[in-house]
C-alpha cells in the first residue's frame, strides 16, 4: 500500500478521536487536526469527506440537530480557504490559520444556532446570540492554538528522531 492510503487513515482517525472527545466548553483539537491535516492531505475533497464522515459519526454521538448543518457549512468554507492559501508548513503560519479557521466558524456556526434556535428574529437577538458565544470560542480558539503547537512539537521530535537513525 501506498503512504497516501496511510496518511490518509491516519488523519481519519485523527479526525475521530479530536471529534469525539470534544468537550462542553470547546476544547477540542478537530480544527487543529483539520489545519495539520491540510499540509499532508493533497487533495481537499478527500479531508473534505473525512472531515464530514467524522461529524456525521459525531452527530449520531451526541445528538442531531438542525443547526448542525451550519458545523458541515464551516467546514466546508475552512477546508476551502485552508486550501486557497496555498499552506506553508510552519508554527507562524499555523496559529494564523488558527485565528482565521476559528473566526470562520465562531461566525458560521453562531449564525446557525441563531436561526435554528432563536425565539425572535431580531438584531438585538443577533447581536446577542454572538455575544454570549464568545467565551466558546475563545476556548475553541486557545485549543486550537494549544493542539496546533501539539501537533507541531510532535512532528518537530519526529523528524529529529528519523534525522538521527
Amino acid at each position: 500500500m501506498n503512504n497516501t492510503f496511510f496518511i490518509n487513515i491516519s488523519f481519519l482517525g485523527l479526525l475521530f478521536i479530536s471529534k469525539l472527545s470534544s468537550g462542553f466548553l470547546n476544547m477540542s483539537p478537530f480544527i487543529a487536526t483539520i489545519i495539520i491535516g491540510a499540509y499532508f492531505i493533497n487533495n481537499k475533497y478527500h479531508l473534505l469527506l473525512m472531515i464530514i464522515i467524522t461529524q456525521f459519526v459525531s452527530d449520531f454521538s451526541f445528538g442531531l440537530h438542525i443547526s448542525n448543518i451550519f458545523l458541515y457549512i464551516s467546514y466546508l468554507c475552512i477546508v476551502f480557504i485552508l486550501y486557497y492559501l496555498n499552506l506553508r508548513y510552519s508554527l507562524i503560519n499555523s496559529v494564523k490559520y488558527a485565528i482565521y479557521t476559528n473566526i470562520i466558524f465562531y461566525c458560521i456556526s453562531n449564525l446557525g444556532h441563531y436561526i435554528s434556535y432563536s425565539e425572535t428574529y431580531t438584531l438585538t437577538s443577533l447581536i446577542n446570540n454572538y455575544f454570549i458565544g464568545i467565551s466558546f470560542g475563545v476556548n475553541l480558539l486557545f485549543s486550537t492554538i494549544f493542539f496546533i503547537i501539539i501537533y507541531h512539537t510532535l512532528l518537530a521530535v519526529n523528524k529529529k528522531q528519523l534525522v538521527k537513525n
